[in-house]
């Protein structure tokens, strides 16, 4: 019982945003189908896939800063349902005009308007949240977002080959249930916490000022880069892996894979966070990271071995979900109020741009010489990771004590 009632004391609206993310990531089909889109469907190479990614994703770039300033100056529940409304529209028309790289350009600019509202919906949450529930919120928003993709990856597997267009419309028409719900339901209440946080924070000054006064800030930063980039993986180099694999039915085989992945953490999120709840926030991310260095190592051996891929996904979730959960809450800690859209920015700007230089140097590699040195060169940026977290255990610990005495 104590499993669901940990979640009990938050306040409406974070229920609110529980129900949005479950209705938009049921229609969410498109994003884990994007690689065999461009590799299947349009015949893009591992490498020229990668580079639209990338390419897509150094036009982002911007979105995340502008991102994190627009969350911090004007109205977050307004910024998110402004985003939203050009979202949807654009994503319907993707769907509704022939399937090219001009229709998936479109898509993607809708998506750059998803990425420009992330800092804001990030930053929302944590303004309505008190400080001691936060990483119950971040777990729930997470949850949330997971029962929803139980579905969609499966559904996206079987409407790949005939009906594919229908993900795009479906994709769209769940985000304006989300918008709806938010814009109903959700206000943006974080002013009676800010005031408190901000009188108590020792860093004063920009956010680069902030993140540089603050070395396990800077570390965790670097650590989250890393990860990030090598989180990708799971939508570019997995499916690449499971196509070469099973060229006939690798879309089905990769949307069952990626519906375990949320199975697990629907099952399992609630028992982390319960189980672990008395663990420091810098144990568990890198316990997380070491995790998906070890899940892998095992999509590394797992080639064509149709076990292995779930035996590894389960593995990889592990260290998803006690990752994820961290994130939010560590930054919303380390960060005064005023500033939280701009740090959210901020390691937003530093994952997509690490994101596309693990793709790029596995795409290359899997190209070249095939998926073992893909998925050897993502254990190698997972380790890099796994370092600077346990780095950050102590750095932090120090921080906290300096903090302290002051």
């Amino acid at each position: 019982m104590r499993l669901f009632t940990q979640y009990k004391g938050l306040k409406k609206e974070n229920y609110i945003l529980f129900f949005g993310r479950i209705v938009t990531n049921l229609g969410a089909m498109i994003w884990p189908m994007m690689t065999m889109i461009l590799n299947k469907k349009l015949g893009l190479s591992a490498t020229q896939t990668a580079t639209f990614i990338i390419v897509s994703g150094v036009i982002f770039l911007p979105a995340n800063i502008w991102g994190g300033q627009i969350a911090d100056r004007f109205n977050k529940k307004r910024v998110i349902i402004c985003c939203d409304i050009i979202s949807i529209v654009l994503f319907v028309i993707s769907g509704l005009i022939p399937l090219s790289l001009f229709s998936i350009c479109v898509l993607l600019v809708g998506a750059f308007f998803q990425t420009l509202e992330g800092p804001a919906y990030q930053a929302l949450v944590a303004d309505i949240t008190p400080p001691d529930k936060r990483e119950k919120a971040f777990s729930l928003l997470y949850l949330g977002s997971n029962i929803g993709l139980i579905l969609s990856p499966t559904i996206a597997g079987i409407l790949f080959n005939n009906y594919l267009w229908l993900c795009f419309v479906i994709s769209g028409l769940s985000i304006m249930v989300s918008t709806v719900l938010i814009g109903l339901f959700v206000r943006d209440i974080g002013a009676p916490h800010k005031k408190k946080e901000i009188a108590d924070d020792p860093h004063q000054g920009s956010i680069l000022n902030i993140i540089a006064k603050s070395p396990a800030l800077m570390i965790f930063i670097i650590a989250l880069s890393f990860y990030q980039g090598a989180y990708s993986q799971f939508g570019y180099l997995m499916p690449l892996d499971i196509s070469k694999a099973y060229p006939d039915n690798g879309s089905v085989i990769y949307g069952t894979v990626t519906s375990v992945n949320c199975i697990i953490v629907v099952l399992f999120t609630p028992v982390i966070t319960m189980l672990l709840e008395c663990v420091s926030l810098t144990r568990k991310y890198a316990l997380g990271t070491i995790l998906q260095a070890v899940s892998f190592a095992a999509f590394l051996v797992s080639f064509g071995f149709i076990p292995g891929y779930y035996i590894s996904i389960a593995l990889f979730t592990l260290g998803e979900i006690l990752t994820t959960i961290v994130i939010g809450t560590y930054l919303s800690k380390k960060v005064p109020a005023q500033f939280r859209g701009r740090i959210y920015g901020v390691t937003s700007f530093a994952s997509a741009l690490m994101t596309g230089i693990v793709e790029l140097g596995s795409g290359k590699l899997f190209d070249v010489l095939g998926s073992a040195y893909a998925w050897g060169f993502s254990v190698a940026m997972t380790l890099i990771a796994v370092i600077a977290s346990i780095i950050l255990i102590s750095v932090d610990r120090r921080e906290n004590v300096k903090y302290q005495e002051v």
